[in-house]
């Protein structure tokens, strides 16, 4: 029987050129994110070096704790101020010149630590003054990062889920190495040749971001004026970006704490830095596992769902705080919950960068990013005062009812995301 179906006709001239533009496209755009993608395990990489380096120069070169204090502390203060400050910067700039502003301003800035103190000018407000600068540069650039992937994949949050997944893969690979590289080094080298290796990944990431992200890249930019006005309005305004916002904050507050509790539990129950060590590892190792597994979850569920089952149930392993654990059942606790947070991050991400207005996308998640990070710092800050008041079991406690209220609010926000999404159709 014939068919009755029209014949297929040959391809057009002007659409071959259509699809051979297409294929060009997106063979461009994946170029871009593969430069993306090393640029981030570079930067992530010496940025990791410096996270153990610094505090050793800082308490090697002062010679007092206090002021080891001081010094790591402004470059957390600089997160929190200029997460907010620098929406506006961020949404006027665009991502591509913040992540290139960013590399280039960080790498001298890292070298004149070493430099000044061999000059004998790194007094503590000097060094303090220095890290508050490199610590400005932090909230717009983890934003920027996540406003460019649509001008690369599109607003598909399939393909931005994933696309975030890659990107969370490299940044979890260097967290999982670079403090134990960095402590081969500083022990082969010494503090100070590290932050020049530090200052020259910055240096190299900035290089490859000019030579690979293209000038031309899709990205809406807000109008000039009220950026950051518009950018809260925003947060207030969607019920799902306002309480996964809130729910950032106290999740980052009580996992910050609970890595910081770890080496002194570790000390408190069992003295040993290798555990300590590898205990932080675990849930490196777990978060790595989890980003891994996003591609193949996604085949089953959508990005909401899969975010909403790794968060809740990143909630409910949190109560095993509750519980006196040993070190083999905390190395478990720290591997299942670092793959519920490696598995649920990527979508969580994707869901959420769609739903911000593309024009307000840059300074949004800057505030975001602030926000979370603020939160981090709280954590840290709090971690310590705890203990000595309360133990380590109780803080334990606490913790885990943080991170519990932190998911009933992502709950929430998400329930309202689906129903927005039924209303839709």
């Amino acid at each position: 029987m014939e068919s009755t179906s029209p014949a297929a006709s040959p391809p057009t001239p002007a659409t071959a050129t259509t699809a051979t533009a297409t294929a060009t496209a997106t063979a461009d755009h994946r170029a871009t994110l593969r430069t993306l993608l090393c640029a981030e395990v570079l930067s992530m990489t010496g940025s990791q070096l410096s996270a153990v380096a610094l505090p050793w120069f800082a308490l090697q070169s002062t010679g007092s704790p206090a002021a080891m204090s001081k010094v790591m502390a402004a470059q957390m203060v600089a997160v929190a101020v200029f997460g907010l400050l620098g929406a506006s910067l961020a949404g006027r700039l665009g991502p591509r010149k913040v992540l290139l502003l960013a590399d280039t301003a960080r790498a001298p800035l890292i070298a004149l630590v070493p430099l000044l103190h061999s000059a004998g000018l790194l007094g503590t407000p000097v060094f303090m003054v220095l890290l508050f600068a490199v610590g400005s540069f932090f909230a717009p650039y983890v934003a920027s990062q996540q406003a460019i992937l649509p001008a690369l994949v599109g607003d598909d949050e399939t393909l931005l889920s994933k696309a975030n997944a890659r990107l969370q893969g490299a940044t979890r690979l260097t967290i999982l190495l670079g403090p134990l590289a960095a402590g081969l080094l500083i022990a082969a080298m010494g503090a100070p040749a590290v932050l020049f290796l530090d200052a020259l990944s910055f240096l190299c990431s900035a290089i490859l971001l000019r030579w690979g992200l293209p000038r031309d890249l899709p990205i809406a930019v807000a109008p000039r004026r009220g950026r950051l006005r518009d950018s809260m309005a925003v947060l207030f305004r969607d019920r799902m970006l306002g309480h996964w916002t809130l729910a950032q904050i106290l999740g980052e507050s009580a996992w910050q704490a609970l890595f910081a509790l770890i080496p002194v539990f570790v000390l408190l129950r069992h003295g040993s830095s290798t555990l300590s060590g590898v205990l932080l590892g675990a849930f490196g190792g777990g978060a790595l596992l989890g980003t891994f597994l996003v591609g193949p979850a996604l085949r089953r569920l959508s990005n909401l769902r899969l975010a909403v089952l790794g968060r809740a149930g990143q909630g409910i392993a949190f109560l095993a705080l509750l519980l006196p654990l040993g070190p083999g059942a905390l190395t478990v606790f720290l591997v299942v919950v670092g793959l519920l947070n490696g598995v649920s991050n990527a979508p969580m991400a994707a869901v959420r960068t769609a739903a911000i207005p593309a024009p307000l996308r840059s300074s949004t998640l800057t505030v975001i990013a602030a926000g979370a990070l603020s939160g981090g710092t709280l954590g840290l800050a709090a971690a310590g005062t705890a203990v000595e008041s309360a133990g380590i079991q109780r803080t334990f406690m606490g913790l885990a009812i943080v991170q519990a209220c932190g998911a009933a609010l992502f709950l929430v926000g998400a329930a309202s995301a689906a129903r927005r999404r039924e209303v839709d159709g």
